[in-house]
């Protein structure tokens, strides 16, 4: 421990003069489970930082609804499918250039102090990261933490997790991520969340934050992460006058400003907060001057103690840019990586992101012998601040920070403001930095203090029960923008009730494990086993814990990057044991699409059903009444598949003797998204390009006018007539470029040993 005042002072130097590096420093843990998701670190920093650095911004923060996210850590340990890359199948492997549902710079957490009268401050964000943190812990090891029997290892778990109570795969210092759900079984403990990841680091005045961040994908609370934050004094100083900080950098309009070369709107701006992008409107509802966008909720929304945010208009756009809507006129419409399938007019930074205090003053319901240090103020939390929040390049920024403020100074902006203990909210849009201050606080040694937040998303989709996507693309969608004040209420209260239920809530059947097959007819076929017939709800017993009735089926094509945003379409409903689909002997499903084509790519979410109940009662005893019949959710991407499928051409003797015509489609290729009959329909998956008619056994060529190889390919397979090629070179330099090209194809199989066939192919770009 460092407990020498000497130290203490070394430390609150350092902190002026130099910050660690917030990013490439700390391992990410990525939180998806739910509709908003986010990246954690140990260094106590949530998603990106608020700085200039292209690193910062590849970062998840705070997406709703979530969405592929560029250069994760974690990125291919969720999602690569090896089997899928080696055959030259994925369409998910390079996604958008600036990740396109992000809202957050950064979220860091604070902690002032006075030691013997040295000012100390120690902060993990968003603005840097202080260098007295310490985050060479491990948090879940211990028998004496709650959640260290949580986990599961069955499915996906033991490899996008890094613990569980039968294993350990933590990475250096990275947070611990905890998944507690399974494929087709019931959450095994149903009064924790379904995912969990915990940060800890240590501060140079010895104080151990312990950050919990919760998330499920349960419908009607998959919209909010809620966070409790554990503040310990594991030294021997009394601490008298300590303050908690919890410092918000959110930037809604960045889901519009990275697909627009004109009017100042590209990625790079929204990087550096160019003007262009400081347009978002800011609101907390414990201010004097609030006023809801909804002006008539204004007396209800006052009650609560809710920061949000959403886009708001630009005046130096020839239109109103409120929500970001898509303009053709300054979009980058043949650019891959920038324009990512969006229509005319359609909005693109159409959310509200909330943080809210839920509890300051908390008994922890999983651990009901340890008693919490309340703060010595009657009214939580004891300040309120904004800040202007500007150029970065220009450090046109107002919040404290280690960069530009002493100790004192950053202690004195924090907490002894002469504006009030509440700052009045800005009267225009404008970008801006907010915290909470709670405190203050006495700690002896050994004592604890803790606070609980939530996180939360909503959307004019969201309360009329619309996908995002389809939502967004209506005339009307700019004008019901501001429906989403009352969804991020909504879902904040959810958040509210799912704390005060003490994570006890009402639960959705399983996920489905599913897979894919090919029929004759080259159609998609979804199977899935029987395991979640027999699944047991936790909260009921006997036959009616045995509550899982149907099972839903879902597709979606794919319109853009955001495809798992929708539309998703209900195409089938099959009632457990149903003998069309079920085949008893190997316990199995099968669904065919035959609305499904070759070539074409496909997304699935088989959903379970179950029957709803008389009477739910939680874990206090408490009755709430009849439960109506629930869904198990689409937000996590464990309950859809996140790589591309696509039905195939089946092989046929005909094909083997070579007596059908090789094609090449489609032929000419054309990159133009606006032109569908001459590229796959898929922004994600662009170059895509199919050989069909092939015998099993072929050797492929691809010759330049002239006469360069660009491509050599051997197709083997004995099921499929067909194979993909996305245009890249033999010498994986690059993709071939606009022209005429000449294919050959010799055939392999015995039925047409060294046969060959030959056509062009034309490519414009």
């Amino acid at each position: 421990m460092r407990n020498n005042k000497n130290i203490l002072l070394f430390v609150a130097l350092a902190s002026i003069m130099i910050g660690q590096d917030m990013i490439s420093s700390y391992q990410p843990r990525f939180l998806t489970r739910g509709k908003l998701w986010t990246t954690y670190r140990s260094n106590g920093l949530m998603g990106g930082g608020n700085r200039a650095h292209y690193s910062n911004h590849d970062q998840v923060g705070l997406e709703y609804p979530g969405n592929a996210a560029r250069a994760m850590n974690d990125f291919m340990e969720y999602w690569l499918d090896i089997e899928a890359y080696l055959n030259g199948d994925p369409n998910l492997v390079d996604v958008s250039r600036v990740t396109n549902s992000q809202n957050s710079k950064g979220s860091g957490v604070w902690v002032l102090t006075v030691v013997d009268g040295d000012t100390l401050v120690s902060h993990s964000g968003p603005r840097g990261v202080t260098d007295d943190i310490d985050d060479d812990r491990y948090p879940i090891t211990s028998p004496d933490v709650p959640e260290h029997f949580l986990g599961d290892t069955t499915g996906p778990n033991m490899q996008q997790s890094n613990y569980s109570y039968y294993h350990t795969n933590i990475s250096g210092s990275e947070a611990v991520e905890i998944h507690n759900y399974r494929y087709g079984k019931y959450i095994p403990n149903d009064e924790y969340p379904e995912e969990i990841i915990i940060s800890q680091w240590e501060t140079g005045m010895d104080v151990t934050v312990t950050k919990k961040a919760y998330a499920w994908s349960y419908q009607d609370y998959d919209d909010f992460i809620i966070e409790e934050i554990i503040f310990e004094n594991t030294g021997s100083n009394n601490l008298e006058e300590t303050y908690f900080a919890i410092m918000n950098s959110f930037s809604i309009n960045s889901m519009g400003a990275q697909w627009a070369s004109g009017y100042g709107q590209g990625w790079s701006d929204w990087r550096v907060n160019d003007l262009s992008t400081q347009d978002d409107w800011f609101l907390y509802t414990k201010a004097s001057n609030y006023v809801a966008d909804n002006p008539e909720s204004t007396m209800v929304y006052k009650g609560m103690n809710l920061a949000y945010q959403r886009d708001d208009d630009w005046l130096t756009t020839p239109w109103d840019d409120t929500g970001a809507p898509f303009k053709e006129e300054s979009a980058r419409m043949n650019a891959y990586n920038e324009y990512q399938g969006q229509h005319q007019n359609q909005l693109m930074a159409f959310p509200y992101i909330a943080c809210g205090q839920i509890d300051v003053m908390p008994p922890f319901v999983n651990d009901p012998d340890q008693i919490y240090v309340s703060p010595e103020s009657g009214d939580e939390p004891y300040a309120f601040r904004w800040w202007f929040n500007g150029n970065l390049d220009e450090f046109e920024y107002d919040e404290p920070a280690h960069e530009k403020h002493t100790p004192q100074e950053m202690f004195d902006m924090m907490i002894h403001s002469n504006e009030g203990s509440i700052s009045d909210n800005p009267d225009s849009s404008t970008l801006g930095s907010h915290a909470f201050v709670y405190g203050p606080y006495s700690l002896s040694p050994g004592e604890k203090a803790k606070i609980v937040m939530a996180y939360v998303g909503g959307s004019g989709a969201d309360w009329q029960n619309e996908d995002e996507f389809t939502w967004s693309n209506t005339e009307e969608a700019q004008g019901e923008l501001k429906l989403g004040e009352h969804s991020v209420v909504r879902n904040f209260k959810k958040a509210q009730q799912a704390y005060e239920l003490g994570y006890d809530l009402p639960d959705p059947p399983p996920d489905v494990e599913f897979s894919f097959s090919n029929s004759q007819l080259g159609e998609m076929i979804i199977n899935w086993d029987a395991v979640a017939d027999t699944a047991r709800d936790p909260d009921y017993e006997g036959d009616e814990a045995q509550d899982v009735v149907a099972y839903k089926v879902y597709r979606s094509w794919p319109p853009s990057f955001d495809w798992h945003w929708g539309p998703w379409e209900y195409i089938a409903e099959i009632s457990v044991g149903d003998t069309t689909y079920f085949d008893s002997e190997k316990g199995r499903y099968s669904y065919t699409d035959t609305e499904s084509f070759a070539g074409y790519n496909y997304y699935y979410s088989v959903r379970t059903v179950d029957s709803g109940h008389d009477d739910w009662v939680d874990r206090f005893g408490v009755s709430h009444g009849p439960v109506p019949p629930l869904e198990s959710g689409m937000a996590a991407p464990e309950q859809k598949n996140m790589i591309a499928k696509s039905p195939y051409q089946p092989s046929h003797v005909a094909f083997d003797e070579m007596m059908e015509k090789i094609m090449v489609v489609p032929n000419p290729f054309r990159m133009d998204f606006k032109d569908p009959l001459h590229m796959y329909p898929d922004v994600a998956d662009p170059y895509k390009l199919r050989f069909i008619n092939l015998p099993r056994h072929c050797i492929i060529r691809v010759y330049s006018a002239s006469g360069d190889l660009v491509l050599e390919k051997e197709h083997n397979k004995d099921f499929a007539a067909e194979t993909s090629w996305r245009q890249e070179t033999v010498t994986f330099s690059g993709r071939i470029v606009s022209g005429i090209y000449f294919w050959v194809v010799e055939s392999m199989t015995s039925e047409s040993m060294g046969q060959i066939q030959k056509g062009t192919l034309a490519v414009v770009k």
